[in-house]
């Protein structure tokens, strides 16, 4: 009998009658190992993913002898983070800080906890928030800082894959102020705007 014209379906139900459940059986066990081998391969994929987190850790751009530095840490549902900007020597050495996020909050003895806050990463392997730059002065918030979204989209998102590849991970970082109202005489944005940071 010519099947070929056949229903996948019914070709099916015409190979059981045909006597021939042995070879049907060993196609059915073949097609659930095959599957749950690819399960497998999927849920190792995804423990990978968890446990070398594509953006939680340190992230850098050195222009001259500045050098720009957000630490990202996971958190259940995103993350949180500081940045800071540091000089270093001819030997990358730290010489001094310029400014670090992480400080006192006014004259409360409190330091901010965070100063970055985004969501969870999504399949276009990018996150963004809000940012509070607190490195300005004279601004209309006590305290002095202004509020802003940020977004760090990376570039290069193949030197994460298992096997690593042998690059060093890049995103793009860009700052803006949000939506809505904000006082017109508050300061531009002290941190950069718009770099592209590698990862460490």
């Amino acid at each position: 009998m010519e099947l070929s014209n056949v229903p996948i379906a019914t070709n099916l139900l015409i190979f059981i009658k045909q006597n021939k459940m042995k070879h049907f059986i060993i196609i059915l066990f073949s097609f659930v190992c095959l599957t749950s081998f690819k399960t497998a391969d999927s849920l190792l994929m995804k423990e990978h993913y968890q446990q070398q987190d594509i953006f939680a850790g340190t992230w850098r751009y050195q222009n001259g002898n500045e050098v720009f530095i957000v630490t990202l840490w996971r958190i259940a549902d995103g993350y949180k983070g500081h940045y800071k900007k540091i000089i270093v020597d001819a030997n990358g050495n730290q010489v001094s800080v310029v400014y670090n996020s992480n400080k006192e909050i006014g004259d409360t003895g409190q330091n901010w906890p965070f100063v970055l806050s985004s969501g969870d990463t999504g399949q276009s392997n990018g996150i963004g928030g809000t940012i509070v730059d607190n490195t300005v002065t004279n601004t209309s918030n006590a305290g002095g800082f202004i509020d802003g979204k940020f977004t760090m989209q990376v570039l290069n998102p193949n030197c994460f894959l298992v096997p690593t590849v042998n690059c060093s991970l890049q995103a793009q970082w860009t700052v803006k102020k949000g939506q809505g109202l904000y006082n017109p005489d508050d300061p531009d944005f002290n941190i950069p705007t718009n770099i592209i940071l590698t990862k460490q």
